[in-house]
């Protein structure tokens, strides 16, 4: 009993470096979490820059088809509709998400936020689990140099960007994988975990890859007795690893070639961002993260990882091969944060818009891994080595923040810096006296000084700087990590919105209408549709389709690189996307081009006046003549309007009057009025009207047509902006006969839709007159067209719909839609795991038979 008892306690003392490499990260983001008032401790919810604005709604998209049914091929609550494959192999490829299984169906935010700590803790975990198994060692600290990796500077500056925690968490199993498959020729946790890698991001996974090739170079090196057949082995289980990730390769990269991501184009000269010097002051404890577009890597892994490393470089019972490697490898890394060729190759031939040092966390793996080697073999540094470390140490920092903006290092980071550095060379000093005091050529001179109390100061020491260095660590992610928004005010019209979004689709229903779309006045994001579960005509995607964005911009809506939006939309083109509804946060939005249907609190539904099938046809003639391309977006309208037999400008101009801060429209007859603008910086604007209604205008730089709603005759409507900044505005009232002429034009000839489903819709259509029929369905690779049975080779409407001829007579349509690419990669994917394992096979074979 008592021998199982002692071989227990053993088991655990063994286990307990990887039980608290994961414990410690949790226990710090959860204490982190408590006084950051996330919710259930407070109100607040850790959403911050697209983990608010695409991870939240999409998660709910995908939660939403799990559990409640709806094909993973598409999506019509993502913009006029996305292939949700690429997009899912994009953003939401982790295996772990599958656990929204589990997940109540109003807490997407805290599922979220349990998977933040849950990867980054695992984070913590696999690097423990690398260090162990790499050095053989089982030390205690273990724990605290994985805490300093999972709670790294790319972990408090990219948490929110869930899709790139699983690299980082991958990596350490993917580099022991790599030392197995050269050293033991053990080839399984390298496939899998370097296949998992590819699969949950391929970006990131890009930047594994490069310092995968890097580190088997160092470590064959190291070890060139295991011959040629490491060289094969690395090759076979890399090409393999890759295929097994087709599946979801191939669709994404078929969809980035329609998207803002498609253009590649190698830099033409050399340029550094910045001095390098001051680069390596970003390793300093409470360096604010940083994510703007000036390429400041986010390289904190610890304050005493400067010292360390120094003491690496001293240390006498490393070989100098070693650190030759790696200090180089250091440097490499150092480089490639400053240079623009390396910078665009380590981010996979692309320039990174914003986000910069996308690979800092195989920075901070190295500098720990190097850290945790010089700790191993303290008994190769001496005292010296230490008070030249320090000076060292110190002097770059000085040195550093000599040469640094005090917007990228400011002087509290400079402070807590020096404190903790001055702390850990006090700590090694003392430790390292103590361990001269031992050796035997000194110890006859100390005689007065026990060993033992040299030993017990020793250990004293070790504890206090292990506890030192897990303050660092806390203060610094408390500090630079989870930024947080408002949970309640982000959810605080769910159930408003919920209910009147049911009331729809019961009027829907009761109408016959089986496919219809809906847009907000003032939106949270710009994939509320996905986030609240309806179909819509905006999405904010790296996945979208950027034809769709041009022509947006063309018409006045809103359109950019990653982003299309309806804001600006006037009744015909809203009308041309069917967008038969309309949500508001006020009762005074009915007029006579929309009518208020329901309402749930502070959030009130309309329905349009003006709104047209999925599909509607449009004269030949009137295509080939509406060439909007060398218009503005108001001219572009008034000409399509005139084509389709408006008598008058569909939109015309009024007066109006703009000074420093503000333009005031006075309103001399009952109108609908819009507002364009000149191109400006300003980021934000409001509206105020007389009869005291409000609305604001964000992204106003992108330059879309101001929705300044119906006003009548003696209204004053004032348009301030943020910036009290003079920015010239012209006003145009919507002539509704004009507008009305024009839609019935379009309503004449419609497809009466018979079945619709994410993936297959169908519909007659009764043409009196040939022409074109025309889908508000983007232009995307995987739909395919039958007309009368027959597929058809579809045309392209305004460079971005699909559109067809249609002779006169009535015709049966059919839309299917199919990821591209899907089948060609889910054919790879399972022809790589089954030569892993025919592989496996004939290993196992060859064993027995042996």
């Amino acid at each position: 009993m008592k021998r199982e008892k002692k071989l227990q306690n053993q088991l655990w003392k063994e286990r307990m470096p990887l039980i608290a490499s994961f414990f410690l990260p949790f226990f710090i983001l959860t204490v982190i979490c408590i006084l950051h008032d996330v919710y259930p401790f407070g109100e607040q919810c850790i959403l911050h820059i697209d983990m608010y604005h695409q991870y939240c709604p999409f998660f709910t998209e995908l939660m939403d088809k799990i559990k409640h049914g709806g094909s993973m091929f598409y999506s019509w609550n993502i913009g006029l509709g996305a292939d949700f494959i690429s997009l899912y192999a994009y953003y939401l490829a982790s295996p772990l998400n599958w656990l929204l299984l589990l997940c109540p169906q109003n807490h997407v935010i805290e599922f979220m936020t349990l998977l933040v700590i849950l990867k980054i803790s695992l984070a913590g975990l696999f690097f423990g689990y690398y260090l162990k198994e790499h050095f053989e060692k089982n030390h205690a600290a273990i724990s605290i140099f994985a805490t300093a990796y999972a709670l790294c500077g790319f972990s408090a500056a990219y948490a929110w960007d869930i899709m790139w925690l699983d690299c980082m968490m991958l990596a350490p199993l993917v580099v022991l994988g790599l030392e197995q498959l050269i050293k033991e020729k053990k080839v399984l946790l390298y496939y899998i975990s370097l296949s998992l890698c590819i699969i949950s991001n391929y970006y990131i996974a890009i930047m594994v890859c490069i310092f995968q090739v890097i580190w088997f170079v160092i470590t064959w090196l190291e070890n060139k007795e295991t011959g040629i057949g490491a060289w094969i082995r690395f090759a076979i289980y890399s090409l393999l690893a890759g295929g097994t990730g087709a599946i979801l390769i191939i669709p994404e990269a078929i969809t980035l070639g329609a998207s803002g991501s498609q253009n590649i184009s190698f830099p033409d000269t050399m340029e550094w961002y910045f001095n390098i010097i001051a680069e390596l002051g970003r390793h300093s404890v409470m360096t604010e993260p940083y994510t703007g577009k000036d390429h400041w890597p986010n390289i904190y892994c610890g304050v005493f990882v400067l010292l360390l490393f120094v003491l690496y470089l001293f240390n006498r019972e490393i070989s100098w091969k070693k650190k030759l490697s790696r200090g180089l490898l250091a440097a490499f890394f150092v480089i490639s944060f400053s240079n623009n060729i390396l910078d665009f190759i380590w981010h996979g031939m692309h320039f990174p818009d914003s986000l910069p040092g996308r690979q800092t966390f195989l920075y901070a793996f190295l500098m720990l891994a190097v850290s945790y080697e010089a700790f191993l073999h303290f008994k190769g540094t001496r005292f010296l080595d230490v008070i030249a470390a320090g000076v060292a140490s110190v002097g770059l920092m000085a040195v550093s923040y000599h040469f640094s903006d005090g917007t990228i290092l400011g002087e509290s980071a400079a402070t807590a810096t020096y404190v903790f550095l001055g702390s850990y060379i006090v700590v090694l000093l003392i430790y390292f006296y103590a361990e001269e005091c031992i050796r035997e050529d000194v110890v006859k001179k100390i005689g007065k000084i026990k060993k033992a109390t040299r030993e017990e100061l020793k250990k004293i020491m070790l504890s206090f700087g292990c506890a030192a260095m897990l303050l660092e660590l806390f203060f610094n992610y408390n500090v630079t990590g989870f930024d947080t928004t408002s949970r309640t005010a982000y959810v605080k019209s769910m159930d408003d919105y919920h209910a009147v979004l049911a009331e729809a689709e019961n009027q829907a229903q009761d109408k016959g209408i089986l496919f219809y779309r809906t847009e907000e006045l003032e939106r949270k994001t710009k994939n509320d549709a996905a986030l609240y579960g309806y179909r819509s005509a905006t999405q904010f995607s790296s996945l979208m389709n950027l034809d769709v964005s041009h022509f947006y911009q063309a018409v006045g809506m809103e359109g950019g690189k990653n982003f299309y939006c309806v804001n600006g939309a006037t009744p015909l083109l809203s009308a041309m996307m069917s967008l038969r509804y309309v949500i508001a946060d006020n009762a005074m939005e009915a007029n006579p081009i929309r009518t208020l249907v329901a309402e749930s609190g502070n959030t009130y539904l309309y329905e349009n006046k003006y709104v047209l099938p999925l599909g509607f046809m449009m004269d030949e003639d009137v295509i080939d003549a509406w060439d909007y391309s060398d218009l503005d977006e108001i001219e572009a309208q008034n000409r399509l309007a005139e084509l389709l037999g408006a008598d008058e400008p569909m939109l015309t101009e009024i007066p109006s009057e703009s000074v420093v801060g503000e333009s005031t429209i006075d309103v001399q007859e009952d109108a609908y009025i819009f507002a364009t603008y000149e191109s400006t910086t300003v980021d934000s604007m409001t509206e105020e009207i007389s009869d005291g209604r409000t609305k604001s205008f964000t992204k106003v730089s992108h330059g879309y047509t101001l929705d300044l709603g119906y006003c009548t005759a003696g209204t004053q409507v004032r348009i301030k902006n943020s910036n009290e900044e003079r920015v010239n505005i012209t006003a145009y009232a919507l002539n509704l006969d004009a507008a009305d002429t024009a839609y019935q034009t379009l309503n004449e000839q419609t497809m009466e839709m018979t079945s619709f489903s994410d993936t297959k819709i169908t519909g007659t259509i009764d043409v009196k007159k040939e022409g074109r029929l025309i889908f508000a369905v983007a232009d995307d690779a995987g739909w395919k067209l039958y007309v009368d049975g027959e597929q058809t080779d579809p045309e392209v409407f305004g460079e971005a719909f699909i559109s067809t001829y249609l002779t006169e007579g009535t015709h049966t349509v059919e839309l299917r839609y199919q990821t591209p690419g899907f089948m060609v990669g889910a054919g790879f994917s399972l022809a790589c795991i089954l030569i892993v394992i025919l592989i496996a096979w004939i290993k196992q074979r060859f064993r027995f038979k042996k």
